[in-house]
């Protein structure tokens, strides 16, 4: 799997970068082995609200429709905790709702990845 942090602002340093990681692995990354890509990226807000930070993770899994999440805090770490959590709620409902259309059957030969 494939973690990305795109962010064009100095403020966003390794240190952030690093936080960024750790979140996101010990949230989403123990609840699939089908998470091919995630894309966290790091913004600021439009010039209205010049303030806010916003950050928009993205996990693509195989065979499924993207998981999307925006969330928006005063603060860095505000705005990717929120992201964060949010995606990992996400992606337990999609998962959640996947595992319900497979039979047992497909569950023993292992076809439920597909």
């Amino acid at each position: 799997m494939n973690t990305e942090i795109v962010a064009r602002h100095p403020e966003i340093d390794d240190t952030l970068r690093r936080y960024v990681l750790r979140r996101v692995r010990s949230a989403i990354n123990q609840l699939s082995t089908q998470i091919k890509n995630i894309t966290v990226k790091l913004d600021r807000r439009t010039a209205a609200l010049p303030e806010q930070r916003n950050c928009m993770i993205e996990i693509r899994i195989d065979g499924q429709a993207p998981v999307i999440v925006n969330s928006d805090g005063p603060h860095w770490l505000s705005a990717i905790d929120l992201a964060v959590e949010s995606a990992a709620r996400a992606l337990r409902r999609q998962l959640k709702h996947t595992l319900h259309q497979v039979t047992p059957l497909q569950l023993l030969k292992g076809q439920h990845a597909s």
